[in-house]
């Protein structure tokens, strides 16, 4: 008989568990009403102890999610701090968004032309421009805070080296996309149009466990480095066909290479999905 991949044993061993101590199905039901208590925590200690056995503590894998339809926070490891690889570039993003609404203007096609290979291929060269163009390294510090970054340390030249948490990320997304936040209502939907504009090869991540119907605006972050070696991360917002959805992130490092970190970071988002869509619900 063929050798099972250690990562589908992983998926596998997780849905068991979290099927055991939720007692979920995954039969389809309406989402619970707005105001409702908080869902059952996905990272329960067996949860944990599963994610460990295959490196997440190793991998500094750190995952935080809000659900805006009841205002609670899911969380495993949420304030182990990560370099962001190319997640950094939502920030930068905002950042030109910002900008462009500060001095009452649209967005330049010259803005536009980089920012959407930027964020749909995770294209450098765009990034590195419009990052310069923000004032390098202190100019996104002072962006970061605008936007309420106050676990993100942004660093350059390498852009991409900067440090944050998965909770500070899960906060930004959900101000980002869902507001309140200091970006205006064409703000937060020319994000939501550039997040949910991916190239379809790099559509994976906190896509994972999401079901049918549902709508994921996402940036992932892949890249080797010498510190750390490959960081895999993923972050987003998950939006619910019925309303309201959740922000999320799941970050790690010292992979090997992208697709070994892969698994991890899926299996995290589907114990996350698992439990925040409707079709986890009994």
């Amino acid at each position: 008989m063929a050798a099972v991949a250690p990562h589908r044993l992983l998926v596998a061993a997780l849905t068991l568990a979290l099927l055991a101590s939720t007692g979920c199905t995954l039969s389809p039901s309406a989402p619970e009403p707005t105001g409702a208590a908080c869902r059952p925590d996905p990272f329960t200690p067996d949860v944990i102890a599963l994610l460990n056995a295959y490196g997440a503590e190793r991998h500094h894998l750190t995952v935080a999610a809000f659900d805006d339809r009841d205002g609670c926070w899911y969380s495993f490891r949420s304030e182990q701090r990560v370099s962001t690889a190319s997640v950094i570039k939502v920030e930068i993003m905002a950042g030109v968004l910002l900008r462009a609404q500060n001095a009452g203007r649209d967005l330049t096609a010259s803005e536009r032309s980089k920012i959407a290979p930027m964020i749909r291929n995770s294209d450098n060269a765009t990034a590195s421009s419009l990052w310069s163009s923000l004032g390098g390294e202190p100019g996104l510090e002072s962006i970061g805070a605008q936007l309420e970054l106050t676990s993100t340390d942004e660093v350059g030249p390498i852009w991409g080296l900067s440090t944050t948490t998965a909770r500070d990320q899960a906060q930004f997304l959900s101000r980002l996309i869902r507001g309140p936040g200091v970006l205006n209502d064409s703000g937060r939907t020319q994000a939501w149009e550039y997040l949910t504009d991916i190239n379809p090869t790099q559509r994976w991540g906190i896509t994972a466990g999401v079901p049918e119907g549902w709508t994921v605006a996402q940036k992932n972050g892949f890249a080797g480095s010498k510190c750390c070696g490959w960081r895999v991360n993923s972050v987003g917002y998950v939006a619910d066909p019925a309303g309201g959805g959740y922000s999320i992130a799941v970050l790690s490092d010292r992979w090997p290479n992208q697709a070994a970190g892969v698994p991890m970071v899926e299996a995290a988002s589907m114990l996350v999905a698992g439990i925040l869509t409707p079709t986890s619900q009994s």
